[in-house]
């Protein structure tokens, strides 16, 4: 794992893009791009003392937004830019809602939720 680009956002966070890519056949290559968000566990979040300890019990200091975006049957010579595609293509359609000064607390939200509703996901990552 290899830590290719952080950008930082707008609403204190920082968004990291690391490269997993890996050879599986000749000259074809997985690319698989992690892109992780780490956000911290604040009191403001909630409505209340008790769920905030709550939530720092369940989920510790901080709760990650965490994606992977893979393409495959890439060759040698494609990879580079292929790399920068995925990350200026994810950069280009989510970043905005990443640096919403709301997405903090919804991510957390739904961490809980899926902590203390764990059936309520239609599908996991």
């Amino acid at each position: 794992m290899k830590l290719v680009k952080q950008i930082p956002l707008e609403n204190g966070l920082t968004v990291s893009f690391f490269n997993h890519n890996h050879r599986y056949f000749g000259d074809y290559h997985k690319v698989k791009v992690e892109i992780t968000c780490e956000v911290p566990i604040l009191e403001a979040y909630f409505a209340t003392p008790d769920e905030f300890a709550e939530a720092r019990a369940s989920l510790g200091a901080s709760a990650v937004f965490r994606r992977s975006l893979e393409q495959m049957g890439v060759s040698t010579d494609e990879l580079e830019d292929c790399l920068n595609r995925v990350i200026e293509n994810f950069s280009n359609h989510s970043l905005s809602y990443l640096a919403s000064p709301g997405f903090p607390r919804k991510l957390i939200q739904k961490e809980m939720a899926n902590i203390t509703q764990p059936n309520r996901r239609a599908y996991s990552d």
